[in-house]
C-alpha cells in the first residue's frame, strides 16, 4: 500500500495469513487508518 511518498510492504515469507494484531500494529505505525486500508483492498480486488 502507498500513502503519499510512503510505501508499506508487509513481508510474509510463510505465505500464510498475517495476524490481525500484527496488521493493526503495522498500519498504526504507518499512519494508515482502517478506512484507508479497506478502501485500498477494495480498489485492488480482483473478481
Amino acid at each position: 500500500m502507498a500513502k503519499g511518498d510512503r510505501v508499506i510492504v508487509i513481508p510474509n515469507p510463510h505465505r500464510k495469513e498475517v495476524g490481525i494484531a500484527l496488521l493493526v500494529r503495522v498500519l498504526r505505525q504507518a499512519g494508515i487508518t482502517r478506512e484507508e486500508w479497506i478502501a485500498a483492498i477494495r480498489a485492488n480486488r480482483v473478481d
